[in-house]
């Protein structure tokens, strides 16, 4: 038996990092960019639209697991009415839908597939919680994709 030469070693070393590190080191570098964009204090919230069962989601939605995992409908997602601004970027993985949050006077803004939407949210009024949905007819299971922001103090 022959041992494993330098070389071997090299390229074995080199897929198992092309493989495993560089992945999670782009998934976090994303997430590095998306926060510096926007002021330090800003509460940023990411949605995805998903037409097949009709969900707004907070997970991420990706090619590798849209077809198999099921998602977690983001039903309620809490806000802060502190003067800070919420960003929303929000982006469909299907079909296009439509993000609109009528009491903020906000939208309805067209999402595309795999483009994401960027919107600012200023809470001027003073209320407890108010509804987000979807404008656009997407599927049959269009009616449940709303969700409600919960107002904290």
């Amino acid at each position: 038996m022959k041992g494993i030469n330098v070389l071997e070693a090299f390229i074995l070393i080199f897929v198992l990092v092309s493989v495993v590190v560089v992945p999670f080191a782009i998934f976090r570098i994303d997430e590095y960019i998306v926060s510096s964009k926007y002021p330090e204090n800003a509460q940023i919230i990411t949605l995805y639209g998903i037409s097949k069962g009709g969900i707004w989601t907070t997970e991420r939605v990706t090619v590798f697991n849209y077809w198999w995992k099921k998602f977690k409908h983001a039903e309620e997602i809490p806000i802060y009415d502190d003067g800070t601004p919420i960003i929303f970027r929000v982006t469909s993985t299907d079909v296009i839908h439509s993000f609109s949050i009528p009491l903020f006077r906000v939208g309805p803004y067209e999402i595309k597939p795999g483009q994401f939407t960027v919107i600012e949210v200023k809470t001027e009024r003073r209320m407890r919680s108010t509804k987000y949905l979807c404008y656009q007819y997407c599927d049959e299971d269009h009616e449940k994709m709303q969700g409600r922001l919960v107002v904290m103090e």
